[in-house]
């Protein structure tokens, strides 16, 4: 399978970002660089001048995921001979053989019948080296699966992480891209249950690994595990909930639940944090746009 890449930046650690550089450039035709305003972009461009297949989108501003997301999409599908595009946040750190065992899975997956909407690696959080549990949604519940040592075969999945997702050239055609009014958050899930909603499923590949971090922290309790975010990010995840209750094509089912830990997990979230009136203020203001239909970035919120 042909494959280019895409990477969404905005003030990337350039150490980090090198090395995932590194370890795709010689699997992928391209890597598109779509850059979200970064402060750094001279660096960025100094980097990338190291590398000889690596393309630079200037957004100018931060735009959002999707939107990065999109233009870099589009860019690397103007080469007819590209057949799948790799998604990635620039922290992210997949092993030298992921984009091999992405490809290589495909291949095999397609020639068995399948349909696909993407595949994904298995995601591995760096603070603990756990893997992180892939996600099946069944009736109300979301179960969490993990890869059992040894069994290579595809994990379906519900929906995958969008950094280190391979999306095929034909599933984005028929599916479209990604959500740019949701800004942040939830854009990958949204996506997912499109595919599937369109008969193009996701599946996770054991074989292919990735450290990736979620959130910047986790809380547990009660034996579960809440990501730790800005109260910024509170509010896309608050607003872009309500958002994703209100589209059609989504599961009854997962909007019940969506209504119910949107609710429940807050305020637990709340008895455990600092900042709570901080924290509240962007959610109740997330919760009210999601009704009013606001859409996009927000700036900070006045004291």
């Amino acid at each position: 399978m042909n494959i280019s890449a895409v990477i969404v930046t905005y003030n990337p650690d350039l150490t980090v970002l090198e090395g995932l550089i590194r370890n795709i450039i010689s699997s992928v035709k391209c890597a598109v660089l779509s850059d979200n305003g970064s402060k750094n972009i001279d660096q960025i461009k100094s980097l990338s001048s190291l590398f000889e297949n690596i393309v630079i989108i200037e957004l100018g501003d931060n735009m959002g995921i999707g939107y990065a997301q999109n233009r870099g999409i589009e860019t690397v599908f103007k080469d007819e001979n590209v057949e799948g595009v790799l998604l990635f946040d620039h922290d992210s750190n997949p092993s030298q053989n992921m984009v091999y065992e992405l490809g290589s899975a495909y291949d095999k997956m397609i020639k068995q019948g399948y349909k696909i909407g993407a595949v994904g690696p298995v995601y591995i959080d760096p603070r603990t080296q756990n893997h992180y549990p892939i996600s099946v949604f069944s009736g109300f519940s979301l179960i969490k699966k993990y890869p059992i040592s040894g069994d290579n075969n595809p994990i379906s999945a519900s929906f995958l992480i969008a950094s280190g997702s391979l999306i095929p050239r034909t599933t984005y055609e028929k599916v479209g891209g990604m959500r740019e009014d949701f800004f942040i958050d939830y854009i990958d899930i949204e996506w997912s249950f499109r595919a599937t909603h369109n008969g193009f499923p996701s599946y996770a590949i054991p074989s292919a690994k990735m450290v990736h971090q979620v959130g910047d922290d986790r809380l547990k309790m009660f034996g579960r595990e809440i990501s730790i975010h800005s109260p910024l990010r509170r509010y896309y995840l608050a607003r872009n909930s309500v958002f994703m209750v209100k589209i059609g094509y989504i599961d009854w089912r997962y909007k019940v639940r969506e209504v119910f830990y949107s609710f429940s997990r807050v305020f637990v979230f709340l008895l455990f944090v600092n900042k709570r009136a901080t924290y509240l203020r962007y959610i109740i203001k997330g919760w009210s746009d999601g009704f009013k239909g606001k859409y996009g970035k927000i700036d900070i919120l006045p004291r």
